[in-house]
């Protein structure tokens, strides 16, 4: 009976380190979030009143960056004027600044201030439906039969390589067009093999959702130091879900998987009900006689 007693005790401190140990090895596998680069921000635009009336309930609606990415956390927001932050289901931060009388011919600056912590290591992004990646919309027509011929040449048994294929294939094989001002998609892009950074990103997104891999649109701006963001800056990428991450993807640039802490979102293109900037990239406002510019 001793020894039985003692073989119990024994198998029990024995399950009880194993399960410490694999507790930490479990523990140790999972990374836990680190964005050490410090970076700030600023933009401005102005606001004019072009008329000799008041405008009443005036409004105006921007972005402010992303507030967590794999890559970005938003650490703090400051603005010349009040407002009212809004944030959609996608993670989108809009601030929503109104003024109930607007004088005539009158001129305000609104300057926005963000202090932001950065990473060149993605970071663990769970997703808890890659199915909402994957699916077809606007501008990514994903289901279309060309594009999807094209997309299983291009798929390889590890999707990070299908990825890296569909990047060289849009980088190869799209011309930049210069700005276009209206969204085309990737369609246009597949068939006339031209666009902007929009055409090149839907076209890359597109692809890879059409051979399997979850991928999402991105706007916002690109520098690796502190600045002052001026309209002309802005752009488009995409992100691609890998290794429980995700990563960016810049075809326009021919930037894959590199790069990251130059990489600044401002939105997250995504369709969101909640989202009151409705398919504005930059800026929205609302009040006739109104007229805003992003200042440069």
């Amino acid at each position: 009976m001793k020894k039985i007693s003692i073989y119990v005790s024994v198998f029990c401190l024995f399950s009880v380190i194993t399960g410490l140990l694999v507790s930490n090895l479990l523990k140790a596998r999972v990374r836990e979030p680190t964005y050490p680069i410090k970076r700030h921000i600023q933009y401005a635009f102005t606001l004019r009143n072009q008329t000799n009336c008041v405008i009443k309930d005036a409004e105006f609606w921007t972005y402010a960056p992303v507030k967590q990415t794999a890559i970005q956390r938003c650490a703090a927001i400051e603005s010349s004027h009040p407002y009212r932050l809004i944030s959609d289901e996608s993670g989108n931060q809009i601030l929503h600044f109104t003024f109930n009388d607007f004088p005539p011919f009158a001129t305000k600056i609104i300057t926005i201030r963000a202090d932001l912590l950065l990473s060149e290591r993605p970071n663990p992004t769970p997703v808890h439906d890659t199915q909402l990646f994957l699916r077809q919309e606007k501008y990514i027509e994903s289901d279309d039969p060309d594009l999807r011929r094209i997309a299983q040449k291009l798929k390889d048994s590890r999707p990070v390589k299908t990825a890296e294929k569909i990047f060289q294939w849009v980088s190869g094989n799209v011309q930049y067009a210069g700005y276009l001002s209206d969204n085309r998609g990737a369609l246009y892009a597949l068939r006339h093999k031209e666009g902007d950074c929009t055409e090149f990103m839907h076209l890359f997104v597109a692809l890879c959702r059409a051979a399997g891999t979850p991928a999402r649109c991105i706007g916002g701006y690109i520098t690796g130091k502190n600045a002052a963001l001026k309209p002309g800056g802005y752009h488009n990428w995409a992100e691609f879900y890998h290794d429980g991450a995700w990563q960016i993807c810049d075809p326009q640039n021919r930037v894959f998987m590199k790069n990251n802490s130059n990489y600044i979102a401002m939105r997250m293109i995504e369709e969101s009900p909640d989202n009151p900037m409705l398919e504005f990239n930059r800026f929205r406002f609302k009040g006739a006689g109104l007229k805003v510019k992003m200042n440069t």
